[in-house]
């Protein structure tokens, strides 16, 4: 049974100064071990911008799941060591709640 995504979560944020792409890549892939193992995670998708501006989309069954998986994150000292590399003062950091939902046919 696949269980349904109800909950999007979103981070958008760059990197601090002197961290090349390539390593901020290398380390936010790093995140999909924990992330993968947490209750309620369905998938996440990782893209960045011309600006090398990063948008992390995490989908969750529900937000209970994506709250507690967002404490025990700040809570695990390999997720507080990758998360070093990103610039807290313009994160964006959100929860969104699905209330449609449309596939291109496949």
């Amino acid at each position: 049974m696949n269980e349904k995504a109800t909950i999007v979560e979103m981070v958008l944020f760059k990197t601090n100064e002197g961290i090349s792409q390539e390593t901020a890549k290398k380390a936010i892939t790093e995140l999909n071990e924990f992330v993968s193992k947490q209750k309620g995670f369905i998938s996440r998708k990782i893209s960045i911008s011309e600006d090398n501006q990063f948008l992390d989309i995490v989908y969750w069954t529900d937000l209970e799941s994506a709250k507690t998986a967002s404490e025990k994150a700040m809570e695990n000292p390999k997720t507080l060591e990758i998360f070093k590399i990103m610039d807290e003062k313009d994160m964006v950091f959100k929860h969104f709640s699905i209330f449609n939902e449309f596939e291109k046919d496949q």
